[in-house]
């Protein structure tokens, strides 16, 4: 594998002082995909650190990036990228253009169903706002069938297309027979949908 030449390890990580132990260290930075939240940031930390050769995994849920501390003579770096991969996680070295080019684009994405769900906020509160205000008797039952019909549609963009981080990463979850903050989220949305 590329990644455990060690010709490749300066484009990710710098050589540091010797370990007492165990000869020099590397440390490298990685970029985490499929990470949402402080969660899933600990679970990344907690993974690897526990494979061993590796002394020490920093993971900011923000910037989407981890540290590691790693002792080439016990384990190489693919050891430690499979184990993030095999806790549902994809580590990219940090200066993988490529990488770069899926985040921005993945940016651009979130916004568009951000600006979905608004968009759909709106007019869904624009149907249901006569409910609201009419007096009793005012609103006729296929008036307001109408209305609860459209709003009923007008959602279903937000769940099948600005919803589908959630869904993926509570299916994630659920196949890793682990509860993240993704699972409850999921169900509170499909429970108010239905």
């Amino acid at each position: 594998m590329v990644l455990d030449d060690p010709a490749e390890w300066p484009v990710f990580g710098r050589l540091m002082d010797d370990d007492a132990s165990g000869g020099p260290r590397w440390e490298s930075g990685v970029m985490v995909e499929g990470m949402h939240c402080a969660a899933c940031a600990s679970t990344v930390e907690a993974v690897l650190s526990r494979v061993p050769g590796v002394l020490e995994a920093r993971v900011n849920a923000a910037s989407g990036r981890a540290q590691v501390v790693w002792l080439p003579s016990r384990v190489s770096p693919s050891r430690w990228f499979d184990a993030a991969s095999a806790a549902g996680y994809t580590l990219v070295p940090a200066g993988d253009t490529a990488a770069r080019d899926r985040r921005a684009k993945a940016g651009k994405q979130a916004l568009w169903r951000w600006l979905v769900a608004g968009f759909c906020m709106m007019q869904v509160m624009m149907y249901a706002y006569p409910a609201y205000i009419a007096r009793p008797g005012e609103m006729t039952a296929d008036a307001t069938q109408l209305m609860r019909w459209a709003s009923w549609v007008l959602s279903l963009p937000v769940l099948l297309f600005s919803c589908r981080p959630f869904f993926a990463s509570a299916w994630r979850d659920l196949r890793l027979l682990r509860i993240g903050m993704d699972l409850p989220v999921s169900l509170g949305m499909l429970i108010t949908f239905g």
